[in-house]
């Protein structure tokens, strides 16, 4: 087994492969909204065939090759396709493309790294090995495959209690395709809180890459102005809940709730089976989240950066370094 970056001969299965074994987010369609800073690696198995794959996104800053996940790109990977049957072998495998991975990315010229790992992997071993910090995240996960009203039993009194009240109080919920309106409430959440983010990406997402076979968005209006929104993309399985927006000056406790119940729906006449909401160590959003009733679900974070870089760190990013 070893790992290269992807040549253009193998873009073709690479697609096939994360479509089956990865998620939308090591679609080519999703990577190459990052342009060069992107690094497809390909995983080849020892008759150089290719059988998995993830990603290194990699930008300079005050001089400093910083490694972590593309913008609005919650993992990296990496997925695999694992021929074997026993459970032994396929943990062999698993624990092998590991290794390796963790040794590609040591290889890198860094400064700093700080990726975050596909949900199923969860044997870091090999990135403890290498001496990474390994950090745990969490995010909420909701099993589509139950019945809609048993999801909604499951959500916390609060949560339905708001959404009752907003449609008592005459909002509305839309499906939308003016995803101009999606960012506009983006842009009014960050700029309360005095966030940053990248808008040259969001706008790639939002107007280059969605379309109605990848991508959804709901929108809560009150007396025909929007007020809170939830943008979804999804692949063959899960919906993941990524960008969402809200109007604080003519708020309503219940519409951001609603246009998050809206698109759950959506996920399920899609067919789909997760709606993942992709997580927040934000105690406040954290809270927000549980509401509605998933399966807290971990994933892990790979932190590493070069001394005395990493004493500076341990100051302002205690939690990661």
């Amino acid at each position: 087994m070893l790992i290269e970056e992807l040549s253009d001969n193998n873009k073709v299965k690479y697609d096939a492969l994360a479509v089956q074994y990865g998620t939308i987010f090591n679609s080519l369609d999703w990577l190459k909204m990052f342009g060069e800073k992107v690094k497809v690696c390909g995983i080849y198995d020892k008759g150089n065939n290719l059988i998995g794959g993830f990603t290194t996104y990699k930008e300079r800053r005050l001089g400093l090759s910083i490694y972590r996940n593309p913008p609005f790109t919650p993992v990296i990977g990496p997925f695999l396709k694992v021929n074997a049957q026993n459970p032994v072998a396929i943990m062999d495998a698993w624990k092998k493309a590991v290794s390796l991975m963790a040794d590609f990315i040591e290889d890198r010229h860094w400064s700093v790294i700080s990726f975050s790992l596909d949900r199923n992997i969860v044997d870091t071993q090999p990135f403890i090995w290498k001496k990474f910090k390994v950090v745990p995240g969490y995010t909420y996960i909701i099993d589509l495959n139950k019945p809609m009203q048993d999801v909604w039993k499951g959500m916390s009194a609060i949560q339905r209690n708001h959404i009752n009240k907003a449609t008592r109080d005459g909002l509305i919920v839309k499906q939308v395709w003016d995803f101009g309106i999606v960012k506009s409430l983006l842009l009014k959440t960050f700029l309360r809180q005095a966030t940053t983010f990248n808008e040259y990406y969001l706008d790639k997402i939002l107007f280059d890459f969605a379309n109605e076979d990848n991508s959804f968005a709901h929108v809560t209006f009150k007396d025909n102005n929007p007020i809170a929104a939830s943008f979804c993309v999804y692949d063959k399985s899960t919906a993941y809940y990524l960008i969402s927006g809200y109007d604080y000056e003519d708020r309503h406790h219940g519409a951001g709730a609603w246009a998050v119940w809206e698109a759950i729906q959506r996920a399920k006449e899609l067919s789909l089976k997760r709606f993942d909401f992709e997580g927040s160590m934000i105690s406040q959003i954290e809270c927000y989240f549980r509401g509605f009733g998933g399966t807290l679900t971990p994933y892990y974070r790979i932190n590493k950066a070069r001394l005395p870089l990493e004493m500076l760190l341990k100051f302002f990013k205690r939690d990661l370094f």
